[in-house]
């Protein structure tokens, strides 16, 4: 299988040349989402979060602690941020899948 062989046309060939971008573009999307996966950021607890990221001073004065909020929203955050990961993995494999099938099925050899 000859993906850009003499004897095929230039149509054949730009087809060829999209569709191996594609595939090259595909898995490279799909290892960036699998190492999110398997090496996820760290998830920090609330008092983590509450030195790092909240003013003693401003929460001292509000009675609704909006540092506790700001934390909930984030780990929901970072929860949905997870569930695309996820989307994105599999939206890569069925590219590769998919342009793979193409690439092979449009270059077979006819015998």
């Amino acid at each position: 299988m000859k993906l850009f062989d003499k004897k095929k046309d230039l149509i054949l060939k730009i087809t060829n040349l999209v569709l191996l971008i594609w595939l090259i573009s595909a898995i490279t999307f799909f290892q960036v989402a699998l190492v999110d996966i398997i090496m996820p950021e760290q998830e920090l607890s609330y008092k983590e979060y509450e030195i790092l990221y909240c003013n003693y001073e401003e929460e001292l004065k509000d009675l609704n602690n909006n540092c506790l909020i700001r934390y909930e929203s984030e780990k929901e955050f970072q929860t949905r941020k997870d569930i695309n990961r996820k989307k994105s993995l599999f939206l890569s494999l069925g590219n590769i899948i998919i342009v793979s099938i193409g690439i092979y099925l449009l270059n077979k050899d006819k015998k």
